[in-house]
């Protein structure tokens, strides 16, 4: 899914699209929700898609080493200023069921997995839970308004899964091997950027016509 961008003539663009890879346990794309509010704010468009960042870690997910340190004093800093509560639990869950489901529920009703994407983020970074059960997911996508039982199926089949790979087939097109990642207008950007930043970049994309093809 190329993006060509086409200089604007003066007037406010009809159409600016970021794609923006994440992963459910990555903490910076927890807070990359606060980027990604700016960039709407400002007329951007963005579309989710996921992207598992630690395939090493399997059902039942991996211990956590310690959470301290200049990193850490970072994300507690910014998830303050973000208004997002950040809980660090023992354990790195094992993502993979959550980005398949948000991912099938995209191709079905992309708001109510906007919205499901919401949740499970807060499930898991702001109450601790545990986000892979099944049984979670399906009340996750309940309470966003979605199709729970199509998204229990679609888990079982492997069509929740055919829609991950292609999500992850797209990451590889765009050279995006980790999260949080965006692509817009011709541009990658990676990483937890400051909202100055991010407020930059929409408005350079906002005076640009970014056509999908």
């Amino acid at each position: 899914m190329p993006l060509v961008s086409a200089a604007a003539t003066g007037s406010p663009s009809r159409i600016v699209t970021a794609q923006h890879w994440f992963d459910f346990l990555c903490p910076f794309c927890y807070l990359a929700q606060d980027r990604n509010r700016i960039l709407a704010e400002r007329g951007v468009h963005v579309v989710g898609r996921g992207l598992q960042i630690h395939p090493e870690i399997g059902p039942g997910g991996s211990p956590a080493g310690p959470r301290s340190g200049p990193t850490y004093e970072y994300l507690a800093h910014e998830a303050e200023a973000a208004g997002l509560p950040l809980r660090w639990t023992d354990r790195m869950p094992y993502s993979r069921p959550a980005l398949s489901a948000f991912e099938w529920l995209r191709t079905t009703d992309p708001e109510a997995a906007e919205r499901f994407a919401t949740a499970v983020f807060a499930a898991y970074f702001a109450d601790g839970q545990d986000i892979e059960p099944v049984d979670r997911l399906a009340a996750l996508a309940r309470g966003a308004g979605a199709d729970a039982d199509g998204l229990r199926a679609a888990l079982a089949s492997g069509a929740a899964e055919a829609a991950l790979a292609g999500s992850e087939d797209l990451a590889g097109e765009y050279g995006v091997a980790g999260t949080p990642a965006w692509v817009a207008g011709g541009q990658r950007a990676f990483g937890l950027r400051p909202r100055e930043w991010f407020e930059d970049w929409a408005g350079t994309l906002t005076r640009r016509v970014v056509v999908e093809t």
